[in-house]
């Protein structure tokens, strides 16, 4: 997986790599494939595209099933990645009240 493996200051974590990195980094750079062609051969409208690579908008269900099938990766694969951003940045959001919440005894 790509991205900056940097810790950051704050809180000694490393960084959350939003799934647009991840596309353009390890699907996109030097692979010589424009974006343009990635949202033709996929469907999707080439600003969607370049907001995701930006990391301005989330992967949803159709354009993780779009960008699997032109990439020849298995359904779910781009919005596993975008639910493990999600998950980590509401961990980083709301940390001190999840960890105040008690585990119900079985």
């Amino acid at each position: 997986m790509s991205g900056s493996r940097t810790i950051t200051e704050d809180d000694d974590r490393l960084d959350n790599v939003h799934p647009g990195d991840i596309l353009r980094h390890d699907f996109l750079i030097g692979s010589d494939i424009a974006i343009s062609e990635v949202a033709d051969g996929a469907g999707i409208a080439v600003e969607h595209l370049e907001a995701i690579l930006d990391a301005r908008q989330a992967i949803d269900a159709n354009v993780d099933l779009r960008l699997a099938r032109y990439f020849g990766m298995s359904e779910g694969f781009f919005l596993g990645l975008q639910i493990d951003y999600d998950l980590e940045e509401e961990r980083r959001e709301h940390g001190a009240d999840l960890d105040k919440i008690v585990r119900r005894a079985a």
